[in-house]
């Protein structure tokens, strides 16, 4: 009955602010609203005892278990290799869980011989942790893969953009490290030669440019609603900047769930981070939605044309412009469409594409006479919004040919041919590339994951390092840290580093993006991989005496880099 109640209460609180607002203004609607109240009046009456909760649900809202097992398991593979040795040797170190860590972490031990085997239990906590084993001559990692959220370990948490700043900052200058990787000396069991190493590989030279995605992927809705006014924040930090504000039984929609109780989240224009206990989620906000919808059928009729089913709900009120709110592309994905019908254009004239639809304003691109145009939006009489290329912003209508003469130009020379505007502006430096999530194209995934597998390897920094140990907060050697970050995104790579310098595509290691793997050779011997983390550094489980560490990457002994997140 309390969450009945809960229910008619957030219809009244709707229905009457929409005839208040004038959203719909009419005399059926006010007197279905007193229809309402009464059927909640009597509810209350057969309320037995306990006053009104505020819609919260009996545990705050919460997942029963936030996303990450409680159950302390622990992994338990302290085996040993027996190929004479590595940096990597294969063997899993014996971990005994800790409170914060779930059975679902994967162990794994193995050599470049053969035999690996390792076993999980368990489930994580937003999604069922697969168990396996592992064997054969890569020793190839099992247990649950997937998204962060399905992480195995959560006490390697995720970390903020100034928190990754810092640790990039940090990272440690060449000279100052004092002794070799760990696994350096097994280097001297062999007798061959780097260059001979090389002359053997198949090193791809022409492999595009990676660069950073702007635009962004459309993702299921996963429907919640807060339980009181809530303030939607910049930052996974209580003090952070209010980037917006949500009425109580305000709709969100649940983007990704975050370590510490966070989620991040989008209503309306909206989008940061809030705590998972405000909101109500789950059946009880499906509950929720199914009764406004109910509602929605019996007065359809009475909206006005044009007027969708999402006028039915709060949606939060913006308190700084997108273009100020860092939260906004924290995570390129959204419940809205992304992907829009092209209407391709062709500039009669030179003409600059502004980050306003002002003459003043910054030019984020310019357009020559012959490049192609996407029109995404009319902005006003004398304005569209476009894209070309990676430009994105404002251009007069009058610079741009849409006739039916300029379409047929477009199709015989093809689109991939034409030209596009010469960039100015960094998409993520100018302020229009976000004036609306559609595009032409939709996002790459795999722009998303090199960020969150680079973020998670950062959150490792200062863990310790394990001769033969696979776990991010209990130790881990140079490859079973690079192993264990790219299984929990669904990759499984061999378990040594001699093996996985032959995995994904081979590349220069001048030609490497954050989240692909150097390799280091001596004697011709692969001996050492760290993950490129950008801008010359490293994210590596270096030695026992350093641990996990960020380093300027040095040119003593690199090899190759690998790309194993083909974008």
């Amino acid at each position: 009955m309390k969450k009945e109640k809960v229910i008619k209460k957030l219809g009244i609180m709707i229905l009457s602010a929409m005839v208040m607002t004038g959203t719909v203004a009419s005399p059926s609607l006010a007197a279905f609203a007193a229809e309402a109240s009464t059927s909640n009046e009597a509810a209350a009456a057969e309320e037995p005892s306990g006053g009104d909760d505020g819609g919260s649900s009996d545990d705050g809202g919460s997942s029963d278990d936030g996303g990450s097992s409680d159950d302390g398991g622990s992994s338990d593979d302290g085996g040993s290799s027996d190929d004479g040795g590595s940096d990597d040797a294969g063997t899993g170190s014996g971990e005994s869980g800790m409170e914060d860590e779930d059975s679902g972490s994967g162990s794994t031990q193995g050599s470049d011989g053969g035999s690996g085997s390792g076993s999980t239990s368990g489930s994580t906590g937003s999604t069922s942790g697969s168990t396996g084993s592992t064997s054969g001559s890569t020793g190839s990692t099992a247990g649950s893969t997937g998204s962060a959220s399905g992480s195995t370990e959560s006490a390697a948490v995720a970390i903020t953009d100034d928190a990754v700043v810092a640790a990039l900052t940090g990272a440690m200058k060449a000279d100052e490290i004092k002794e070799e990787p760990e696994g350096y000396k097994e280097a001297d069991n062999y007798n061959g030669t780097n260059e001979e190493l090389i002359s053997r590989q198949h090193i791809v030279t022409d492999l595009p440019m990676i660069r950073k995605d702007f635009r962004f992927t459309t993702v299921d809705k996963v429907l919640a609603f807060s339980s009181e006014e809530l303030d939607i924040l910049e930052k996974r930090d209580d003090s952070a900047e209010v980037v917006g504000t949500i009425a109580q039984y305000g709709v969100l929609y649940e983007l990704e769930e975050e370590d510490g109780g966070w989620l991040y989240v989008e209503s309306g224009s909206v989008r940061g981070f809030v705590r998972d206990e405000d909101l109500i989620r789950g059946e009880e906000a499906e509950q929720m939605y199914a009764y406004l919808e109910k509602r929605a059928n019996r007065i359809s009729a009475m909206l006005p044309a044009g007027v969708s089913r999402e006028a039915y709900f709060f949606t939060a009120r913006q308190a700084v412009p997108y273009y100020e709110n860092d939260a906004y592309a924290y995570r390129r994905i959204t419940t809205q469409e992304t992907v829009i019908d092209k209407q391709a254009a062709l500039a009669n004239t030179e003409a600059g594409i502004m980050e306003e639809p002002d003459e003043e304003s910054r030019e984020a691109g310019k357009l020559s006479e012959g490049d192609l145009a996407y029109v995404i939006e009319n902005a006003d009489d004398s304005w569209f919004y476009v894209e070309s290329g990676d430009v994105r912003g404002f251009v007069k209508k009058q610079a741009l040919d849409r006739s039916v003469s300029a379409q047929a130009r477009i199709d015989e020379a093809g689109e991939e041919a034409l030209t596009t505007a010469k960039e100015e502006i960094e998409p993520l430096d100018n302020k229009a590339t976000y004036y609306t999530l559609t595009s032409i194209k939709e996002g790459t995934k795999y722009s998303e994951i090199r960020e969150k597998i680079l973020e998670l390897a950062l959150s490792c920094v200062g863990n310790p390092y394990v001769w033969g140990g696979t776990s991010l907060t209990n130790g881990a050697d140079c490859s079973g840290f690079v192993q264990t970050l790219y299984s929990r995104f669904g990759y499984h790579l061999p378990r040594v580093a001699d093996a996985q310098s032959r995995y994904g595509t081979q590349i220069p290691v001048s030609d490497a993006a954050p989240g692909d793997l150097v390799f280091f050779a001596r004697n011709g011997y692969v001996y050492h991989v760290a993950m490129y983390a950008g801008d010359g550094k490293t994210v590596e489980a270096y030695s026992s005496n350093y641990g996990i560490i960020t380093k300027e990457l040095s040119d003593r002994n690199v090899v190759w880099a690998t790309r194993i997140i083909e974008d």
